[in-house]
């Protein structure tokens, strides 16, 4: 039996990593432990994979396979330097994880290290849900952040006077502060993950608020994965990404910016279109397409 362990932090819990040890766990040949639940009580050691979702630095063992996943290129502020500083001081691992091309590029890891792409997926619960009747215009799910702009929007939101938006997810203090005693604005907070599609499946439009800047506009928006499998219409900022899924997948979404309020008479006149395969990108089919589980095997026979 191959033990794995992935390492989480508090701080992000990463729905992936519960996609992985479940994948895992139906597997006869692998046992997959999380971290966090395993509390103090465990010893590196007693592990054949040690999985980390990559930040800065890392775990340095002999005759373990070390498993690096980078799901995102770096944040602001400094990302590129930040890229640049991981490949100078991230230990070499037995294997790297990445989003897509797109990641790996950005990172430019001199070395020659076995790897594999492996995108963003989504839970089942967003299909099976059960049909919800709808309280809220709009729903945004992800961080409620200064960062994100989403302040901005919600001032023009706010000025518009027109239905009601649920937020879900955590929330700056200021932007909490600023919008909470308008009516139509509903902050959940943080909330466990398999509550988010019940709750995001009331709302008729997915709000999809990414900057169009660098990493934000390359990577996968998990969000867009989430509402599209919610059968919810998207309205969303412009960047790379979006145009590239929209043209892949044959879907048509609503654009907006951060300036602007959004105009309802043109919203109301759209023509939504979504082509979108939500069984392929459930979070089995993803790790299974991107033959991790093959290199994992190859690389425990080798140590």
């Amino acid at each position: 039996m191959i033990k794995i362990l992935f390492l989480r932090n508090l701080k992000a819990l990463y729905p992936e990593i519960d996609a992985y040890i479940n994948y895992f766990n139906n597997k006869d040949k692998f046992s997959a432990f999380d971290s966090l639940k395993l509390g103090e009580d465990y010893d590196l050691k007693e592990f054949d994979v040690i999985w980390e979702i990559k930040g800065i630095g890392g775990v340095k063992l002999q005759n373990k396979v070390l498993v690096h996943d980078y799901a995102s290129l770096s944040l602001p502020p400094f990302p590129k330097i930040k890229n640049k500083l991981k490949g100078i001081i991230n230990p070499t691992p037995s294997l790297r994880v990445f989003l897509n091309e797109t990641v790996k590029s950005g990172f430019n890891f001199i070395n020659e290290t076995p790897y594999c792409f492996r995108d963003m997926g989504i839970d089942e619960k967003f299909i099976n849900i059960a049909k919800q009747d709808k309280e809220y215009e709009f729903v945004y799910v992800g961080a409620i952040s200064k960062k994100r702009k989403i302040d901005k929007f919600l001032r023009n939101y706010e000025s518009s006077k027109f239905g009601k938006i649920i937020l879900i997810g955590p929330v700056d203090d200021e932007i909490y502060n600023s919008f909470k005693n308008n009516k139509d604005i509903t902050f959940t907070g943080r909330v466990d993950y398999k509550e988010v599609p019940s709750i995001a499946s009331k709302g008729m439009y997915g709000l999809n608020l990414i900057p169009n800047s660098y990493p934000y506009n390359l990577q996968t928006s998990t969000k867009i994965l989430e509402y599209l499998a919610l059968g919810l219409k998207i309205i969303t900022t412009d960047y790379s990404w979006v145009r590239g899924f929209e043209e892949k997948h044959d879907c048509s979404f609503y654009k907006v910016d951060y300036d602007t309020p959004i105009d309802l008479k043109k919203l109301q006149g759209f023509d939504f279109k979504s082509n979108f395969k939500a069984e392929s990108f459930l979070w089995d089919s993803v790790i299974k397409k991107s033959g991790i589980e093959d290199e994992i095997l190859k690389l425990t026979n080798l140590v």
